[in-house]
């Protein structure tokens, strides 16, 4: 797997990106999509891969042109009913978002589904999304990705399991977040890594033996013998510590090592990955990291700016005759 060093940029001539969508439409001309011509509002914002779009990612899903993404990750607002704030070591300043909703959760889904929506209409028919919730309304979203994406069209629940966070008194502590997953088809691609499957039999311990009783261990310290098998649907990832290198200090930022697991076994070299409430864009600094093509977009031009600042601190190595990659942020 590359590493941050590994990556090199690609450049594209002609007036066409690299999934074959006109840069710059002629006068009048607008982009088009399935043959069709782009009415006058879809052509407000073009389309162009490896960049940060400021604004309603409503918009913006509704005027990209169908069955383009392989790979969408979204993390949207988890119906907390709380307001998020973190200080960014970025930009040096306070970051605050409001995660309540009127209507309460009816009002959220409302929110939720059109986008959910225009999600499967960008997949390719190979394509995935991977959903991000928790507790608070993943069980509501998951009613409507089955009417959405189609109920056999459910691939997986991943359960994201941490240590960090208090404990209750009157429950059982909440540890995990919910990531849906599902396809377009059944034509989808995912590669899982290998774990060790350790066995659970008695061994005895090398070296002169003492055969009285407790001689016999169970190897549950991970020193035992193994089978290497495809990873489960729980995935325990430590949650961003205070100190960690990767932490920009954003509400609600996700591990590079979550992320990571996500592309890499759902896509390949030169895909295209979308995530359409970037925040602190983990989602792009990962893909471009492993080689993939991405479009990040949201609402706050200070996550914008944070991940511009993240995606370009990835060292790239342009090959001869390339440019070095620097990342726009376009408003539609």
């Amino acid at each position: 797997m590359p590493g941050l060093g590994d990556m090199r940029t690609r450049t594209f001539p002609g007036n066409q990106n690299e999934f074959g969508i006109e840069k710059e439409s002629p006068p009048g001309g607008g982009m088009k999509s399935h043959g069709q011509q782009r009415t006058a509002a879809e052509q407000e914002c073009q389309v162009h891969a490896n960049t940060l779009y400021l604004c309603d990612n409503l918009d913006l899903m509704k005027r990209l042109p169908g069955s383009i993404i392989d790979l969408i990750y979204v993390d949207p607002p988890f119906f907390t009913g709380k307001e998020r704030k973190a200080n960014s070591r970025i930009q040096g300043a306070e970051y605050r978002f409001q995660d309540a909703w009127a209507g309460g959760i009816d009002g959220y889904v409302s929110w939720l589904k059109p986008r959910l929506t225009q999600m499967r209409r960008l997949l390719k028919p190979n394509g995935l999304i991977y959903l991000h919730l928790d507790w608070h309304a993943v069980h509501y979203a998951k009613v409507e990705m089955d009417t959405i994406f189609g109920y056999d069209r459910f691939v997986n629940e991943i359960i994201w399991r941490y240590r960090t966070g208090g404990v209750s008194r009157n429950r059982f502590s909440r540890k995990h977040d919910t990531i849906l997953v599902y396809s377009k088809s059944a034509k989808y691609r995912i590669d899982p890594w290998k774990e060790k499957a350790y066995t659970k039999s008695r061994y005895r311990k090398a070296g002169p033996v003492n055969y009285g009783a407790g001689n016999a261990e169970f190897f549950d310290d991970g020193n035992g013998v193994y089978n290497l098998v495809n990873a489960t649907d729980v995935w325990e990832i430590p949650y961003i510590n205070s100190q960690a290198k990767e932490r920009v200090g954003y509400p609600s930022q996700k591990p590079q090592k979550l992320i990571e697991k996500i592309i890499s076994t759902s896509t390949r070299k030169g895909d295209l990955v979308a995530d359409f409430f970037c925040g602190s864009g983990t989602t792009g600094v990962v893909a471009q990291a492993l080689g993939r093509k991405w479009i990040l977009s949201d609402q706050s031009v200070e996550a914008l700016k944070i991940s511009k600042a993240r995606i370009e601190n990835v060292i790239l190595i342009p090959e001869p005759g390339e440019k070095t990659l620097r990342i726009p942020i376009l408003k539609c």
